[in-house]
């Protein structure tokens, strides 16, 4: 299977984990109604719902952030695929430690295997774009130029 294929479906389960993620969060936000939230923003006194609600908002900016990454090295993969190579074991590591601290600190098994799904498609992806960097300087012979 080619990276560019591989990079496209870790990018699409990203995208169904944090959209997950998104929904539910909202959803619970939402839950402690517009009076709860308006007291805690008048009070100017950061609580722990404020630091619950903006690292719930920041995970699904960083989901939305690998999401367009990794489908943006999809399309790097299909030209230059052996010089994405370190970002994509950056992915690996950022998404099995995101695994480690899910299943620690909430023991969550749905964001775990997601991270851990996309991690092995970013190693088969790792893999397949081994050697797959392309030249794109012209050969003599193709420039017309006569060998020496």
């Amino acid at each position: 299977m080619k990276a560019t294929t591989i990079l496209r479906i870790a990018c699409f389960l990203a995208l169904i984990q944090y959209a997950a993620h998104g929904s539910l969060f909202l959803i619970a936000a939402s839950t402690h109604g517009p009076g709860v939230l308006a007291r805690i923003a008048a009070s100017r006194i950061h609580s722990y719902w404020d630091l619950y609600l903006g690292y719930g908002l920041m995970a699904i900016l960083s989901g939305v952030i690998e999401v367009v990454l990794l489908w943006q090295l999809s399309l790097l993969a299909k030209t230059d695929a052996e010089r994405i190579r370190p970002m994509l074991a950056l992915f690996v590591f950022a998404n099995v430690a995101h695994a480690a601290l899910i299943w620690k600190y909430f023991s969550l098994l749905a964001p775990v295997v997601f991270d851990l799904l996309i991690a092995t498609l970013l190693c088969f992806a790792f893999v397949a774009a081994r050697g797959k960097a392309t030249d794109n300087s012209a050969s003599p012979q193709e420039l017309g130029a006569s060998p020496q």
